[in-house]
């Protein structure tokens, strides 16, 4: 299962801010729709990787970069592209990977 890295509240800000496309997969660990999800997020994260740089946050860990960009639902997958929102899944509903990949797909 995945097991989503801990970052600071800065490496996530710098993974936001960094060229590029980047993702991010933000969670908690007491999510049940975020557990129910984590079989998959690996196979999610190669498919992403391939276009964009991938990097995890924590809903909890992380709650100043969440209310700084209006994350509230969680599992949530995030496009900024050079430092911008570009799109988001999840706010709060259980996904399933193929929504998270046609997501991704018709964004970019």
């Amino acid at each position: 299962m995945y097991q989503p890295t801990h970052n600071t509240n800065a490496v996530v800000e710098a993974n936001i801010q960094h060229s590029g496309r980047n993702v991010m997969f933000l969670s908690a660990d007491w999510c049940g729709d975020c557990r129910a999800i984590k079989p998959f997020v690996q196979n999610i994260k190669d498919t992403v990787s391939e276009t964009a740089n991938w990097f995890d946050a924590d809903r909890d860990d992380n709650l100043a970069v969440a209310t700084k960009y209006n994350m509230r639902g969680i599992p949530s997958f995030v496009l900024f592209e050079n430092g911008k929102e570009i799109s988001r899944i999840g706010h709060g509903e259980r996904l399933t990977p193929n929504q998270v990949l046609d997501w991704y797909q018709k964004t970019v």
